[in-house]
């Protein structure tokens, strides 16, 4: 998904940190290209506290956080330095029943999904779907269930088209 800026409160919100872009990652034997999106949930919540925000696509609705805008623009510089060393735990997701993988990194959660487009080869499309800082009481609700694996070993068994 490519943002456009936004215009919240008759000023210009950049959404540059937002648009997708590729890291190649060395993944066993093989070098593999990333592509990563970034989704609605990522700078916006639904508790009607900013100017409302309509998906393009899909046509949510919710509402400008300028709490979570302001954190998203960290998530180029983790995906940079920490990502392929992080930890994640798969679950699903409630709503949709959804594989994704969560990620809590210092208080900051971040769910994603991983797709291997079909004939193509060493090349993962990963979604940010949501992230957000995680408050003390709400750290019970973070998924807990099921082993934490290497980011590096889930991207490796998805570019073999193998679930994980």
């Amino acid at each position: 998904m490519r943002w456009d800026n936004l215009t919240i409160n008759g000023k210009e919100v950049c959404m540059a940190h937002l648009q997708p872009t590729v890291r190649t990652f060395q993944l066993g034997a093989s070098e593999c290209s990333v592509e990563f999106t970034f989704g609605l949930h990522c700078f916006t919540d639904s508790k009607e506290n900013g100017e409302l925000i309509v998906h393009p696509k899909t046509k949510e609705e919710r509402y400008f956080c300028p709490n979570r805008y302001a954190l998203s623009k960290q998530l180029i510089d983790y995906i940079d330095r920490r990502f392929i060393e992080s930890k994640v735990r798969a679950h699903f997701a409630g709503k949709t029943n959804r594989r994704y993988f969560c990620m809590d990194v210092h208080e900051y959660a971040i769910f994603f999904e991983i797709r291997k487009p079909q004939n193509m080869e060493n090349f993962l499309r990963l979604n940010v779907v949501s992230a957000y800082e995680v408050e003390t009481w709400g750290r019970g609700g973070m998924p807990s269930k099921g082993p934490l694996l290497n980011v590096r070993y889930v991207l490796e068994k998805r570019n073999e088209g193998v679930p994980v």
